[in-house]
């Protein structure tokens, strides 16, 4: 019998699923889904081409995989993050703006996938779900400030701050400081979302 590092041979071959799909993640964000090969995954994790395809038998199931683990990261972190800003909008944008500037800045980012090319047909619909899933909270944050603006469009103000969002993790993950580019963001986006006061926009006699 060959040899396990888990207790199970069920646990062992989790494990190792676990590192194929980890090792698949990582290509994906670092060359793109060109690079997530069973061959490249296999030489990542130490197996033999034909122990991939035991897990993913096409390159099409390993990229989808990759894909799901990575919105699986972040909607894991997002969610955590989430929780602990409790109910108060302001903290929840902070937290949600955060978070999203920290996976970027980690080269975690699900919005890179957006532009890939080479993804599997039923890849790309399956990666819409997950990115609407993953903005349904950002969304409904901005919709709260929303219902606070006269006349505002909810769906224009989520274009714009999703827009200044993913500008935001763009300069990070080109190196930008993370720390400065959070909170500038958090301030622009902020003050945008505010109504304006009767002093800032005096009535024109």
């Amino acid at each position: 019998m060959p040899k396990i590092d888990a207790p199970t041979v069920a646990e062992h071959r989790e494990m190792r699923r676990r590192e194929v799909v980890t090792n698949a993640r990582e290509l994906l964000m670092r060359e793109g889904p060109a690079g997530v090969t069973p061959a490249a995954v296999a030489k990542a994790t130490g197996l033999a081409r034909s122990s991939v395809y035991q897990y993913y038998p096409t390159t099409g199931a390993l990229i989808g995989a990759a894909v799901e683990d990575l919105f699986a990261l972040a909607q894991e972190r997002v969610d955590a993050a989430l929780t602990q800003a409790g109910d108060d909008t302001g903290a929840r944008l902070t937290a949600y703006i955060s978070t999203t500037l920290e996976l970027a800045a980690q080269g975690h980012s699900p919005g890179r996938t957006m532009g890939m090319t080479g993804i599997p047909p039923k890849g790309v619909a399956r990666l819409r779900e997950l990115h609407d899933a993953l903005a349904a909270p950002f969304v409904e944050i901005i919709g709260r400030y929303a219902a606070e603006l006269p006349g505002a469009d909810g769906r224009v103000l989520v274009g714009l701050a999703s827009g200044t969002l993913n500008g935001a993790a763009m300069l990070v993950e080109h190196g930008a400081p993370l720390r400065e580019v959070t909170a500038a963001t958090v301030r622009y986006v902020s003050a945008a979302l505010r109504p304006a006061s009767p002093e800032a926009n005096p009535a024109r006699g």
